[in-house]
């Protein structure tokens, strides 16, 4: 994509719009701006819901001294047909009250006990009005990298996430029970009867697995028959999943806890020593276990065993209750077993969204890779998925969560 295209598409950018953030950010009035770049940050195929921006920018401050900076900005699509059908979903309305409303709150809170780690990149601009888009810091000037999309988490990557989504959720359920009021932007549920866009995503994708489940010579056919029959209550049991029951304990849901929503920084030798979290644009109160469930089983590598779930769960769990407890929750406390059944009641949302995510994180052709080849029923889409659902490194994966997923009913 061409920089001058890029420019055409999103106008705001501009040298005085740029000069305004920088002067903000560095708090100094005389900053001009020399020129600047523009170019996608991500591959295509890493992000569907909007477009991401790295703008370079080369600017002189009143001392006349020559410094570049760059940010990362998140806009609202550009594509009419898609941004048209995500509106309704309301991403933008909802991250914007994340950071304006929830993030500070949260922030605050988890310092107050000595927790200063970050949940999230920065905002510098948050512009509500069309083209709606946010400018954040640039993670990457901090040596925060992507994550292997293709390799998965480990278990030690997938321990430093929960970390994190623990700490988010204890400061959510408190600011709750504190004023309900803060979560008013994120009571719409993610699959709901009223809004049905996706609905083929979902059904497309539990046929193409059950296609590819009954060439499996280790995989049960019973297995593969409920996939197949699972097309027709997919959907009802997606808005089950995001009905919340307001007698059990609820907290502000990530929403896409995946691998390409975290970014890690390593030392030296490349281990990782912290990470933090992306794309909060699909936040949603309510069970904790779609955000458990939606990580584990999307995102964790091929040799992390359903055993080391568990494990990961109780990690989890001790994590939030340790939080809520210095944070003063007056609530009972959930416990692990709290947590375990929220699993069995939740965890179906893990079944949706595993179906494709698993073969999109391993995908070559990202060119082709666009939300419309998953939706779609065209000979081009149909072709796309059935390239996409028969890569080889997707049974073995899909195979061991299936027995699992079978084992706990999930397939029922």
């Amino acid at each position: 994509m061409e920089s001058k295209s890029i420019l055409e598409k999103y106008p705001y950018l501009t040298k005085e719009y740029l000069e305004g953030i920088l002067r903000s950010d560095q708090c100094e009035s005389s900053i001009t701006v020399k020129d600047f770049e523009v170019v996608p940050a991500l591959g295509k195929g890493e992000n569907y819901s909007s477009d991401i921006l790295r703008v370079k920018v080369n600017y002189v401050t009143g001392s006349s001294n020559h410094r570049t900076q760059s940010y990362i900005v998140k806009s609202s699509l550009a594509s009419e047909g898609m941004a048209e059908m995500l509106e309704e979903y309301d991403v933008f309305h909802r991250e914007i009250g994340v950071y304006k409303n929830v993030m500070p709150k949260v922030e605050q809170l988890l310092a107050s006990i000595g927790y200063t780690k970050k949940l999230a990149p920065q905002a510098h601009a948050i512009v509500s009005t069309n083209p709606k888009h946010f400018v954040f810091e640039d993670l990457s000037l901090q040596g925060y990298r992507s994550a292997d999309r293709k390799q998965g988490l480990s278990y030690h990557q997938l321990e430093m996430v929960l970390e994190k989504v623990a700490k988010f959720h204890a400061a959510t359920a408190f600011l709750f029970e504190q004023d309900e009021e803060i979560m008013k932007d994120h009571n719409y549920r993610n699959i709901n009867e009223e809004v049905p866009h996706f609905y083929p995503l979902f059904q497309n994708s539990m046929v193409a697995c059950a296609e590819q489940a009954r060439k499996w010579p280790t995989t049960a056919k019973a297995i593969a028959d409920k996939l197949f029959k699972l097309e027709q209550t997919v959907i009802p049991k997606g808005c089950q999943v995001y009905t919340r029951d307001n007698t059990t304990f609820n907290v502000l849901n990530h929403g896409d806890l995946w691998v390409n929503n975290v970014m890690y920084k390593n030392d030296l030798r490349g281990n990782p020593v912290d990470c933090t979290l992306m794309d909060y644009a699909v936040g949603f109160f309510g069970s904790p276990a779609i955000d458990l469930s939606y990580l584990l089983f999307t995102s964790s590598s091929d040799d992390v065993t359903t055993e080391q779930f568990d494990l990961l769960l109780q990690y989890y769990h001790a994590e939030l209750v340790d939080c809520l407890a210095k944070l003063g929750y007056s609530k009972k406390l959930p416990s692990l077993l709290d947590i375990q059944v929220e699993m069995l009641r939740k965890g179906f949302v893990g079944i949706m969204f595993v179906t494709f995510l698993i073969p999109l994180r391993l995908i070559e052709d990202t060119a082709s890779a666009d939300l419309g080849h998953l939706l779609g029923s065209s000979a081009e889409a149909v072709d796309f998925r059935r390239r996409m659902f028969s890569h080889p490194k997707y049974q073995g994966r899909m195979e061991y969560l299936l027995q699992y997923f079978d084992r706990k009913g999930y397939l029922d």
